[in-house]
Protein backbone atom coordinates (compact mmCIF):
# COMPACT_ATOMS: atom_id res chain seq x y z
CA UNK A 1 0.00 0.00 0.00
CA UNK A 2 1.70 2.94 -1.39
CA UNK A 3 1.56 6.57 -0.73
CA UNK A 4 -0.35 8.42 -3.76
CA UNK A 5 2.25 9.65 -6.33
CA UNK A 6 2.40 12.84 -7.66
CA UNK A 7 0.47 12.96 -11.27
CA UNK A 8 3.60 14.61 -12.60
CA UNK A 9 6.04 12.92 -10.58
CA UNK A 10 10.04 14.63 -10.35
CA UNK A 11 12.06 11.25 -11.14
CA UNK A 12 15.47 11.30 -9.18
CA UNK A 13 17.20 11.57 -12.31
CA UNK A 14 15.79 10.21 -16.04
CA UNK A 15 12.79 12.99 -14.83
CA UNK A 16 15.07 15.92 -14.55
CA UNK A 17 16.30 15.10 -18.29
CA UNK A 18 13.24 14.89 -19.56
CA UNK A 19 12.28 18.41 -18.77
CA UNK A 20 16.10 19.84 -19.61
CA UNK A 21 15.84 18.22 -22.75
CA UNK A 22 12.18 18.95 -23.79
CA UNK A 23 12.94 22.94 -22.15
CA UNK A 24 9.92 22.69 -19.88
CA UNK A 25 11.27 25.09 -17.71
CA UNK A 26 8.81 26.34 -14.79
CA UNK A 27 7.16 23.12 -14.74
CA UNK A 28 4.99 22.50 -11.58
CA UNK A 29 4.66 19.24 -9.33
CA UNK A 30 1.20 19.20 -9.34
CA UNK A 31 0.45 16.95 -5.96
CA UNK A 32 -2.72 14.32 -5.16
CA UNK A 33 -3.48 14.07 -1.20
CA UNK A 34 -1.24 12.09 -0.02
CA UNK A 35 -3.72 8.92 1.75
CA UNK A 36 -4.93 9.31 5.03
CA UNK A 37 -3.89 7.19 8.12
CA UNK A 38 -6.39 4.13 8.34
CA UNK A 39 -7.02 1.64 10.90
CA UNK A 40 -7.90 0.40 13.95
CA UNK A 41 -6.41 2.29 16.87
CA UNK A 42 -4.68 1.00 19.24
CA UNK A 43 -1.69 -1.58 20.26
CA UNK A 44 1.63 -1.10 20.81
CA UNK A 45 4.59 -2.61 18.78
CA UNK A 46 8.07 -3.89 20.04
CA UNK A 47 10.88 -3.50 18.04
CA UNK A 48 14.32 -5.05 19.00
CA UNK A 49 17.37 -3.47 18.05
CA UNK A 50 20.96 -5.09 18.81
CA UNK A 51 22.55 -1.83 19.43
CA UNK A 52 21.71 1.71 21.15
CA UNK A 53 20.80 4.81 19.49
CA UNK A 54 23.60 8.08 19.02
CA UNK A 55 21.18 10.73 18.57
CA UNK A 56 17.52 10.91 17.87
CA UNK A 57 17.68 13.64 15.15
CA UNK A 58 18.36 13.51 11.18
CA UNK A 59 21.59 16.11 11.61
CA UNK A 60 23.31 14.14 14.32
CA UNK A 61 22.41 10.88 14.09
CA UNK A 62 24.94 8.25 12.37
CA UNK A 63 23.74 4.82 12.51
CA UNK A 64 21.33 3.46 10.24
CA UNK A 65 18.90 2.66 13.31
CA UNK A 66 18.73 6.24 14.89
CA UNK A 67 18.19 7.13 11.31
CA UNK A 68 15.39 4.93 11.02
CA UNK A 69 14.03 6.21 14.40
CA UNK A 70 14.36 9.42 13.90
CA UNK A 71 12.69 9.08 10.61
CA UNK A 72 9.38 8.45 12.34
CA UNK A 73 9.81 11.50 14.71
CA UNK A 74 10.74 14.06 11.62
CA UNK A 75 9.32 14.38 8.20
CA UNK A 76 11.69 16.04 5.28
CA UNK A 77 9.95 18.19 2.51
CA UNK A 78 9.34 15.10 0.44
CA UNK A 79 8.75 11.58 0.71
CA UNK A 80 11.15 9.33 -1.35
CA UNK A 81 8.92 6.93 -3.28
CA UNK A 82 9.57 2.96 -2.46
CA UNK A 83 11.06 2.03 -6.15
CA UNK A 84 13.44 5.12 -5.48
CA UNK A 85 12.76 6.62 -8.69
CA UNK A 86 11.11 9.94 -7.17
CA UNK A 87 9.25 11.41 -4.78
CA UNK A 88 5.43 11.86 -3.38
CA UNK A 89 4.48 15.38 -1.07
CA UNK A 90 4.87 15.38 2.37
CA UNK A 91 5.61 18.46 4.31
CA UNK A 92 5.92 19.96 0.71
CA UNK A 93 1.98 19.69 -0.77
CA UNK A 94 3.87 20.73 -4.09
CA UNK A 95 7.14 22.12 -5.46
CA UNK A 96 8.29 24.00 -8.91
CA UNK A 97 11.46 24.65 -10.76
CA UNK A 98 12.20 28.33 -12.58
CA UNK A 99 12.87 28.49 -16.09
CA UNK A 100 16.22 28.15 -15.78
CA UNK A 101 16.10 25.39 -12.93
CA UNK A 102 18.50 27.34 -10.51
CA UNK A 103 15.75 27.77 -8.16
CA UNK A 104 13.15 25.67 -6.58
CA UNK A 105 10.44 26.46 -4.61
CA UNK A 106 8.28 24.39 -2.60
CA UNK A 107 4.52 25.40 -1.21
CA UNK A 108 4.23 23.73 2.23
CA UNK A 109 1.31 22.10 3.84
CA UNK A 110 -0.91 24.74 6.26
CA UNK A 111 -1.64 21.74 8.58
CA UNK A 112 1.34 20.72 9.86
CA UNK A 113 2.70 21.06 13.65
CA UNK A 114 5.22 20.43 15.69
CA UNK A 115 4.76 18.21 18.77
CA UNK A 116 4.96 20.63 20.71
CA UNK A 117 1.99 22.28 18.97
CA UNK A 118 3.87 25.21 17.19
CA UNK A 119 3.27 25.81 13.46
CA UNK A 120 5.04 24.39 10.58
CA UNK A 121 6.43 27.06 8.49
CA UNK A 122 8.96 28.25 5.41
CA UNK A 123 11.31 29.65 8.33
CA UNK A 124 12.14 26.60 9.86
CA UNK A 125 13.49 25.06 6.51
CA UNK A 126 15.48 28.67 5.82
CA UNK A 127 16.92 28.26 9.36
CA UNK A 128 17.72 24.53 9.22
CA UNK A 129 19.63 23.56 5.83
CA UNK A 130 22.79 26.31 6.98
CA UNK A 131 22.92 23.71 10.04
CA UNK A 132 23.40 20.76 7.77
CA UNK A 133 25.73 23.10 5.80
CA UNK A 134 28.03 24.43 8.49
CA UNK A 135 31.56 22.67 8.71
CA UNK A 136 31.22 22.99 12.73
CA UNK A 137 28.63 20.52 12.98
CA UNK A 138 29.53 18.07 10.18
CA UNK A 139 26.84 16.84 9.29
CA UNK A 140 27.73 13.75 6.94
CA UNK A 141 26.12 14.49 3.86
CA UNK A 142 27.27 17.50 3.93
CA UNK A 143 28.65 17.79 0.76
CA UNK A 144 25.09 17.06 -0.96
CA UNK A 145 24.43 20.53 -0.17
CA UNK A 146 27.16 22.49 -1.90
CA UNK A 147 25.53 23.67 -4.51
CA UNK A 148 22.74 24.67 -2.59
CA UNK A 149 23.74 29.20 -2.05
CA UNK A 150 20.37 30.25 -0.94
CA UNK A 151 16.99 29.42 1.22
CA UNK A 152 14.49 32.16 1.63
CA UNK A 153 11.44 32.10 3.14
CA UNK A 154 9.22 33.99 1.09
CA UNK A 155 6.21 33.42 2.92
CA UNK A 156 5.06 31.43 5.60
CA UNK A 157 4.47 28.62 3.50
CA UNK A 158 6.62 29.18 0.63
CA UNK A 159 10.18 28.19 0.65
CA UNK A 160 12.84 29.24 -2.26
CA UNK A 161 16.38 26.81 -2.85
CA UNK A 162 19.08 28.45 -4.78
CA UNK A 163 21.62 26.75 -6.94
CA UNK A 164 24.43 27.43 -8.30
CA UNK A 165 24.38 24.39 -10.92
CA UNK A 166 21.82 22.44 -12.96
CA UNK A 167 22.07 18.99 -12.45
CA UNK A 168 19.77 15.68 -12.02
CA UNK A 169 19.71 15.41 -8.27
CA UNK A 170 18.58 19.17 -6.96
CA UNK A 171 15.27 17.63 -5.78
CA UNK A 172 17.13 15.20 -3.71
CA UNK A 173 19.53 17.91 -2.05
CA UNK A 174 16.87 20.13 -1.16
CA UNK A 175 14.98 17.13 0.49
CA UNK A 176 18.28 15.90 2.40
CA UNK A 177 17.89 18.63 5.06
CA UNK A 178 15.08 17.42 7.29
CA UNK A 179 13.43 20.64 9.07
CA UNK A 180 14.40 21.06 12.38
CA UNK A 181 12.26 23.56 14.61
CA UNK A 182 14.04 27.15 14.62
CA UNK A 183 11.40 28.07 17.59
CA UNK A 184 14.18 25.57 19.49
CA UNK A 185 17.31 25.69 18.05
CA UNK A 186 17.27 28.84 16.70
CA UNK A 187 19.07 31.08 19.44
CA UNK A 188 21.73 28.23 20.40
CA UNK A 189 25.45 28.87 19.28
CA UNK A 190 25.92 27.09 16.34
CA UNK A 191 28.95 25.66 18.55
CA UNK A 192 26.79 24.15 21.02
CA UNK A 193 24.05 22.71 18.07
CA UNK A 194 25.89 18.84 18.27
CA UNK A 195 25.97 18.40 22.13
CA UNK A 196 22.45 20.15 22.71
CA UNK A 197 20.23 17.97 24.78
CA UNK A 198 17.74 18.22 22.11
CA UNK A 199 19.64 15.47 19.93
CA UNK A 200 18.26 13.00 23.02
CA UNK A 201 14.55 14.59 23.60
CA UNK A 202 13.62 15.75 20.53
CA UNK A 203 10.53 17.35 18.84
CA UNK A 204 9.47 16.80 15.13
CA UNK A 205 6.43 16.95 12.44
CA UNK A 206 6.32 13.20 11.83
CA UNK A 207 3.68 10.81 12.76
CA UNK A 208 5.38 9.07 15.99
CA UNK A 209 6.16 11.47 19.15
CA UNK A 210 9.29 10.99 21.22
CA UNK A 211 8.54 9.96 24.87
CA UNK A 212 11.69 8.90 26.30
CA UNK A 213 14.89 7.12 26.06
CA UNK A 214 16.60 4.90 28.52
CA UNK A 215 19.90 4.49 27.67
CA UNK A 216 20.87 0.77 26.64
CA UNK A 217 17.77 -0.16 27.07
CA UNK A 218 14.80 1.37 24.85
CA UNK A 219 13.49 4.04 22.81
CA UNK A 220 9.62 5.17 23.39
CA UNK A 221 7.33 6.80 20.86
CA UNK A 222 4.04 7.25 20.70
CA UNK A 223 1.05 8.46 18.06
CA UNK A 224 1.22 11.87 16.88
CA UNK A 225 -2.48 12.61 17.31
CA UNK A 226 -1.94 16.04 15.60
CA UNK A 227 -0.10 14.03 12.11
CA UNK A 228 -0.88 15.90 9.01
CA UNK A 229 -1.99 12.85 7.78
CA UNK A 230 -4.06 11.50 10.56
CA UNK A 231 -3.18 9.58 14.05
CA UNK A 232 -1.23 6.63 12.99
CA UNK A 233 -3.38 3.41 14.27
CA UNK A 234 -0.19 2.52 16.87
CA UNK A 235 -0.69 4.08 20.34
CA UNK A 236 2.98 3.47 20.80
CA UNK A 237 6.57 1.97 18.99
CA UNK A 238 8.91 0.83 21.67
CA UNK A 239 12.58 0.08 20.44
CA UNK A 240 13.97 -2.55 22.73
CA UNK A 241 18.06 -2.95 23.18
CA UNK A 242 18.98 -6.24 23.15
CA UNK A 243 22.62 -6.62 22.24
CA UNK A 244 23.09 -10.43 21.97
CA UNK A 245 21.04 -11.82 18.59
CA UNK A 246 20.49 -15.26 19.95
CA UNK A 247 18.14 -13.14 22.89
CA UNK A 248 16.74 -11.11 20.17
CA UNK A 249 15.95 -14.69 18.32
CA UNK A 250 14.52 -16.29 21.66
CA UNK A 251 12.45 -13.23 21.90
CA UNK A 252 10.93 -13.28 18.67
CA UNK A 253 9.83 -16.91 19.62
CA UNK A 254 8.39 -15.90 22.29
CA UNK A 255 7.12 -12.92 21.52
CA UNK A 256 8.95 -10.39 23.99
CA UNK A 257 9.86 -8.52 20.85
CA UNK A 258 7.19 -8.17 17.32
CA UNK A 259 9.45 -7.51 14.91
CA UNK A 260 13.62 -7.41 14.31
CA UNK A 261 14.81 -6.09 11.16
CA UNK A 262 18.84 -7.40 11.05
CA UNK A 263 18.26 -10.86 11.16
CA UNK A 264 21.52 -13.24 10.37
CA UNK A 265 20.95 -15.54 7.96
CA UNK A 266 21.10 -18.71 10.79
CA UNK A 267 18.59 -16.83 12.71
CA UNK A 268 16.06 -16.30 9.97
CA UNK A 269 16.31 -20.32 9.20
CA UNK A 270 16.09 -21.04 12.86
CA UNK A 271 12.71 -18.96 12.90
CA UNK A 272 10.95 -20.91 10.01
CA UNK A 273 8.95 -23.35 12.19
CA UNK A 274 7.73 -20.37 14.14
CA UNK A 275 3.61 -19.92 13.04
CA UNK A 276 3.06 -16.63 14.27
CA UNK A 277 6.26 -14.77 12.45
CA UNK A 278 5.76 -13.57 9.19
CA UNK A 279 9.18 -14.06 7.50
CA UNK A 280 10.64 -11.92 4.81
CA UNK A 281 13.43 -11.36 2.95
CA UNK A 282 13.87 -7.87 0.33
CA UNK A 283 16.54 -7.05 -1.10
CA UNK A 284 18.98 -4.75 0.56
CA UNK A 285 21.31 -1.18 0.16
CA UNK A 286 23.71 -2.46 2.97
CA UNK A 287 26.97 -3.62 1.94
CA UNK A 288 30.32 -4.72 4.13
CA UNK A 289 33.49 -3.73 3.71
CA UNK A 290 37.19 -3.59 5.38
CA UNK A 291 38.79 -0.63 5.89
CA UNK A 292 42.38 0.26 5.95
CA UNK A 293 43.50 3.09 7.50
CA UNK A 294 45.28 5.00 4.51
CA UNK A 295 46.75 7.07 7.34
CA UNK A 296 48.78 4.46 9.08
CA UNK A 297 52.37 3.65 7.17
CA UNK A 298 50.90 -0.02 7.59
CA UNK A 299 48.19 1.13 4.74
CA UNK A 300 49.38 3.99 3.12
CA UNK A 301 50.75 1.42 0.46
CA UNK A 302 48.05 0.71 -2.48
CA UNK A 303 49.81 -2.73 -2.79
CA UNK A 304 49.76 -3.78 0.60
CA UNK A 305 46.31 -2.82 0.47
CA UNK A 306 45.78 -4.91 -2.17
CA UNK A 307 47.59 -7.79 -0.91
CA UNK A 308 45.27 -7.91 2.09
CA UNK A 309 42.62 -8.08 -0.10
CA UNK A 310 43.64 -10.93 -2.30
CA UNK A 311 44.48 -13.02 1.27
CA UNK A 312 41.12 -12.83 1.91
CA UNK A 313 38.62 -15.63 0.39
CA UNK A 314 35.52 -13.70 0.50
CA UNK A 315 33.70 -16.36 -1.57
CA UNK A 316 34.57 -18.62 1.79
CA UNK A 317 32.82 -16.09 3.96
CA UNK A 318 29.86 -15.76 2.10
CA UNK A 319 29.43 -19.56 1.83
CA UNK A 320 29.94 -20.38 5.48
CA UNK A 321 28.95 -16.62 7.61
CA UNK A 322 25.87 -15.86 5.85
CA UNK A 323 25.03 -19.06 4.27
CA UNK A 324 25.08 -18.19 0.53
CA UNK A 325 22.50 -15.36 1.01
CA UNK A 326 25.20 -12.77 0.18
CA UNK A 327 26.76 -11.73 -3.00
CA UNK A 328 30.49 -10.45 -3.60
CA UNK A 329 31.26 -7.44 -3.68
CA UNK A 330 33.49 -5.05 -5.64
CA UNK A 331 32.59 -1.47 -5.93
CA UNK A 332 31.25 1.13 -4.13
CA UNK A 333 27.86 1.56 -6.06
CA UNK A 334 25.36 -1.08 -5.21
CA UNK A 335 23.18 -3.18 -8.37
CA UNK A 336 20.10 -1.63 -7.68
CA UNK A 337 21.69 2.07 -8.79
CA UNK A 338 22.05 2.79 -12.20
CA UNK A 339 25.63 4.27 -12.19
CA UNK A 340 26.49 0.30 -10.96
CA UNK A 341 29.77 -1.13 -13.09
CA UNK A 342 28.98 -4.68 -13.19
CA UNK A 343 32.59 -5.03 -14.76
CA UNK A 344 34.41 -3.84 -12.42
CA UNK A 345 37.71 -5.88 -12.19
CA UNK A 346 37.51 -8.01 -9.06
CA UNK A 347 40.85 -8.39 -6.63
CA UNK A 348 40.82 -12.35 -6.63
CA UNK A 349 41.70 -14.17 -3.72
CA UNK A 350 45.79 -14.61 -4.36
CA UNK A 351 47.63 -15.52 -1.39
CA UNK A 352 50.27 -15.99 -3.19
CA UNK A 353 50.17 -13.13 -5.36
CA UNK A 354 50.30 -11.47 -1.89
CA UNK A 355 52.63 -12.28 -0.46
CA UNK A 356 54.91 -11.69 -3.20
CA UNK A 357 52.98 -7.29 -3.44
CA UNK A 358 53.92 -7.36 0.62
CA UNK A 359 57.61 -8.77 -0.25
CA UNK A 360 57.82 -6.20 -2.70
CA UNK A 361 56.98 -3.61 -0.28
CA UNK A 362 59.60 -4.76 1.98
CA UNK A 363 57.13 -6.98 4.39
CA UNK A 364 58.73 -10.38 5.44
CA UNK A 365 59.93 -12.55 8.09
CA UNK A 366 63.45 -11.19 9.00
CA UNK A 367 63.81 -12.26 12.59
CA UNK A 368 62.35 -16.21 11.36
CA UNK A 369 59.74 -15.59 14.02
CA UNK A 370 57.11 -16.71 11.61
CA UNK A 371 55.63 -13.11 11.44
CA UNK A 372 56.16 -10.50 8.74
CA UNK A 373 58.29 -7.59 9.57
CA UNK A 374 59.97 -4.26 8.21
CA UNK A 375 62.74 -2.40 9.49
CA UNK A 376 62.38 -3.83 13.05
CA UNK A 377 58.81 -3.17 12.82
CA UNK A 378 55.82 -6.10 13.06
CA UNK A 379 52.89 -6.03 10.46
CA UNK A 380 50.72 -6.48 13.45
CA UNK A 381 47.39 -4.09 13.97
CA UNK A 382 43.93 -4.02 15.16
CA UNK A 383 40.80 -4.50 13.49
CA UNK A 384 37.98 -2.77 15.66
CA UNK A 385 33.91 -3.55 15.28
CA UNK A 386 30.93 -3.30 17.09
CA UNK A 387 30.27 -5.49 20.00
CA UNK A 388 26.61 -6.17 19.20
CA UNK A 389 26.81 -7.24 15.60
CA UNK A 390 27.90 -11.11 15.90
CA UNK A 391 28.52 -11.31 11.68
CA UNK A 392 30.58 -8.43 11.99
CA UNK A 393 32.68 -10.18 14.80
CA UNK A 394 32.44 -13.74 12.84
CA UNK A 395 34.06 -11.74 9.81
CA UNK A 396 36.92 -10.23 11.72
CA UNK A 397 37.64 -13.61 13.62
CA UNK A 398 38.02 -15.71 9.68
CA UNK A 399 39.84 -12.70 8.34
CA UNK A 400 42.47 -12.78 11.31
CA UNK A 401 43.01 -16.86 10.65
CA UNK A 402 43.36 -15.92 6.35
CA UNK A 403 45.66 -13.21 7.68
CA UNK A 404 47.99 -14.93 10.20
CA UNK A 405 48.66 -17.57 7.04
CA UNK A 406 50.88 -15.04 5.37
CA UNK A 407 52.45 -13.97 8.65
CA UNK A 408 50.11 -10.72 9.61
CA UNK A 409 49.25 -10.44 13.35
CA UNK A 410 45.68 -9.01 13.13
CA UNK A 411 44.05 -7.91 16.76
CA UNK A 412 40.12 -8.07 17.17
CA UNK A 413 38.64 -5.18 19.04
CA UNK A 414 35.37 -4.97 19.98
CA UNK A 415 33.46 -1.88 21.77
CA UNK A 416 29.62 -0.89 22.46
CA UNK A 417 28.16 0.49 19.18
CA UNK A 418 28.19 4.44 20.08
CA UNK A 419 31.96 4.38 20.83
CA UNK A 420 32.87 2.37 17.64
CA UNK A 421 31.10 5.21 16.00
CA UNK A 422 32.62 7.72 17.32
CA UNK A 423 36.18 6.09 17.07
CA UNK A 424 35.62 5.06 13.26
CA UNK A 425 34.26 8.70 12.05
CA UNK A 426 37.20 9.92 14.55
CA UNK A 427 39.57 8.15 12.68
CA UNK A 428 40.73 6.86 15.65
CA UNK A 429 41.67 3.11 14.19
CA UNK A 430 43.92 1.34 12.34
CA UNK A 431 41.42 -1.38 10.47
CA UNK A 432 37.94 -1.94 10.95
CA UNK A 433 35.24 -3.92 10.14
CA UNK A 434 32.05 -1.95 9.00
CA UNK A 435 29.41 -1.54 6.95
CA UNK A 436 26.78 1.48 4.94
CA UNK A 437 23.21 1.61 3.73
CA UNK A 438 23.53 3.19 0.31
CA UNK A 439 21.68 6.34 -0.90
CA UNK A 440 19.20 6.32 -3.53
CA UNK A 441 21.42 9.13 -4.87
CA UNK A 442 24.62 8.54 -6.86
CA UNK A 443 26.84 10.68 -5.05
CA UNK A 444 30.06 9.23 -3.54
CA UNK A 445 32.30 12.44 -2.55
CA UNK A 446 31.06 12.31 1.35
CA UNK A 447 32.97 8.87 1.20
CA UNK A 448 35.39 8.95 -1.27
CA UNK A 449 36.74 12.60 -1.85
CA UNK A 450 39.69 13.97 -0.61
CA UNK A 451 37.95 17.17 0.75
CA UNK A 452 36.06 14.54 2.59
CA UNK A 453 38.82 13.43 5.19
CA UNK A 454 38.06 16.32 7.55
CA UNK A 455 34.40 15.21 7.64
CA UNK A 456 33.01 12.51 9.24
CA UNK A 457 32.42 9.41 6.16
CA UNK A 458 35.47 10.03 4.65
CA UNK A 459 36.91 7.49 7.18
CA UNK A 460 39.66 5.63 5.86
CA UNK A 461 41.18 9.31 4.67
CA UNK A 462 41.13 7.78 0.93
CA UNK A 463 42.68 10.16 -1.47
CA UNK A 464 42.61 9.84 -5.02
CA UNK A 465 43.12 13.52 -7.35
CA UNK A 466 41.70 11.40 -10.39
CA UNK A 467 38.87 10.33 -8.46
CA UNK A 468 38.22 13.73 -6.83
CA UNK A 469 38.31 15.35 -10.53
CA UNK A 470 35.89 12.33 -12.18
CA UNK A 471 33.34 12.83 -8.98
CA UNK A 472 33.31 16.35 -9.40
CA UNK A 473 31.75 15.89 -12.94
CA UNK A 474 29.86 12.99 -12.65
CA UNK A 475 27.71 14.69 -9.80
CA UNK A 476 26.67 17.40 -12.12
CA UNK A 477 26.51 15.52 -15.60
CA UNK A 478 22.89 15.63 -16.44
CA UNK A 479 23.61 13.17 -19.51
CA UNK A 480 23.04 9.84 -18.58
CA UNK A 481 25.32 7.93 -20.49
CA UNK A 482 27.81 10.32 -19.38
CA UNK A 483 27.51 10.23 -16.28
CA UNK A 484 27.56 6.36 -16.24
CA UNK A 485 30.61 6.08 -17.97
CA UNK A 486 32.63 8.59 -15.22
CA UNK A 487 31.23 6.86 -12.61
CA UNK A 488 32.15 3.52 -14.11
CA UNK A 489 35.91 4.52 -14.07
CA UNK A 490 35.37 6.09 -10.35
CA UNK A 491 34.46 2.91 -9.34
CA UNK A 492 37.49 1.03 -10.70
CA UNK A 493 39.88 3.23 -9.57
CA UNK A 494 38.46 2.98 -6.02
CA UNK A 495 37.97 -0.65 -6.07
CA UNK A 496 41.96 -0.66 -7.46
CA UNK A 497 43.00 1.18 -5.04
CA UNK A 498 41.87 -0.94 -2.45
CA UNK A 499 40.99 1.50 0.56
CA UNK A 500 38.47 -0.79 0.94
CA UNK A 501 38.16 -4.21 1.10
CA UNK A 502 34.46 -5.23 -0.30
CA UNK A 503 32.83 -8.09 0.91
CA UNK A 504 28.84 -8.90 -0.08
CA UNK A 505 25.96 -7.13 -0.17
CA UNK A 506 23.12 -9.45 1.91
CA UNK A 507 19.04 -9.14 1.57
CA UNK A 508 17.61 -7.76 4.64
CA UNK A 509 15.79 -10.77 6.68
CA UNK A 510 12.64 -9.67 8.51
CA UNK A 511 10.53 -11.54 11.22
CA UNK A 512 7.31 -9.91 12.34
CA UNK A 513 4.64 -10.97 14.65
CA UNK A 514 1.92 -11.57 12.18
CA UNK A 515 -0.28 -9.73 14.31
CA UNK A 516 0.49 -6.81 12.80
CA UNK A 517 -1.48 -5.63 9.76
CA UNK A 518 -0.76 -2.75 7.14
CA UNK A 519 3.03 -3.79 6.79
CA UNK A 520 5.64 -3.08 3.99
CA UNK A 521 8.94 -3.31 3.87
CA UNK A 522 10.86 -1.96 1.09
CA UNK A 523 14.28 -1.80 -0.22
CA UNK A 524 14.31 1.64 0.69
CA UNK A 525 13.48 1.68 4.25
CA UNK A 526 11.37 -1.17 6.36
CA UNK A 527 9.83 2.53 8.27
CA UNK A 528 8.15 3.30 4.70
CA UNK A 529 4.84 3.05 6.22
CA UNK A 530 5.29 2.21 9.61
CA UNK A 531 2.37 5.22 9.80
CA UNK A 532 0.10 2.85 8.47
CA UNK A 533 1.09 -0.27 10.51
CA UNK A 534 -1.94 -1.31 12.56
CA UNK A 535 -2.37 -4.07 15.03
CA UNK A 536 -5.53 -6.80 15.23
CA UNK A 537 -7.74 -5.88 18.03
CA UNK A 538 -8.90 -9.19 18.81
CA UNK A 539 -5.13 -9.85 19.30
CA UNK A 540 -3.47 -6.79 20.92
CA UNK A 541 -1.26 -7.52 23.94
CA UNK A 542 -0.09 -3.85 25.30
Amino acid sequence: MFLHFLRRRLPLFSGALLILFAGCGGEKSVSESPRAVRGSSGGTMIVGMDADADALTPLMSSSAFAGDIAGQIFAGLAKTDPDMAGYSPWLAESWEFSNDRKELTFFLRRDAYWHDGVPFTAEDVAFSVPLYKSPEIAYGSMRWLRHITEVTAVDSYTVRFRFDAVYPYQLTDANVATPLPKHILGEVPINEIPTHPFHRNPVGTGPFKFVKWEPQQSIELEANESFFLGRPPLDRVVFKVVPSQTNLVTQLRTGDIDFYPKLRPEAYEDLQDVDHLRKLQIPSRVYYYLGWQNASPFFSDRNVRRALTMAIDRESIVKNLVKGRGAILNTPILPFLWAHDPEVPAIPYDPEGAKKLLSEAGWADHDGDGWLDRNGTPFEFTMKTNENNDLRKDIVVVVQEMLAKLGIRMRPETMEFTVFIDQTTGKDFESMCHGWKQGSKVDLTSIWHTQSINDRYNMVSYSNPRVDELMDRAVTEIDREKATKLWSEVQRLIAADAAYTFLFTLDDLYAIDDRFQNVELTTYSWTYNMHEWSVDPARRKY
